[in-house]
This record gives structure tokens, C-alpha cells and sequence, in this order.
């Protein structure tokens, strides 16, 4: 069986903290999904960048939040695994 990898390991942990902490119960969004469209706003993504400064131990500086580095959760994990890498 072949390793997950780095990035599909972070996306997860990702997915779940969204899930467990801003989506709706009943609501939950996969790896792909664009996170604007289901619903994540400003405030919820704050959420989200505090969670990866916990987790992967960096805040993402402002001139990298664009919009193919946030899209979806998999975008995040693929910038997160760029930048360094995960714990």
C-alpha cells in the first residue's frame, strides 16, 4: 500500500479542522472543494491560518494569500508542503 503523502496528510488535517471547527454539521467539505464557495469567510479563514501557525509552526505572510495558495484545502497543503515542512 503506498504512503499517503505530505501533502495529502496535511490537506486532511486540514479538511477535519474545518469540518470539526467552522462547517456546519451535516456540511462538510472534501479536499477540493472551494472554500469561498461553501462558505468560508474572513473570520473563518483567520480560524484556519491560526490553526496552520499552530500545527506547522508559520504564519502565512500576506503577499501569499492568494488565491491559488487558499482555494481549497488541498491548495492550502500543497503551499503549506512548499513552505516547509510539516510536523
Amino acid at each position: 500500500m503506498p504512503k499517503q503523502s505530505d501533502s495529502d496528510r496535511v490537506a486532511g488535517a486540514l479538511v477535519a479542522f474545518i469540518n470539526d471547527n467552522i462547517m456546519a454539521h451535516g456540511h462538510p467539505i472534501g479536499p477540493d472543494d472551494d472554500l469561498e464557495g461553501a462558505g468560508v469567510d474572513s473570520m473563518a479563514f483567520l480560524k484556519i491560518l491560526l490553526f496552520v501557525e499552530r500545527e506547522f509552526g508559520f504564519w502565512m505572510p500576506d503577499e501569499d494569500l492568494l488565491r491559488a495558495n487558499i482555494a481549497s484545502a488541498r491548495a492550502l497543503a500543497g503551499y503549506i508542503c512548499r513552505r516547509g515542512k510539516p510536523a
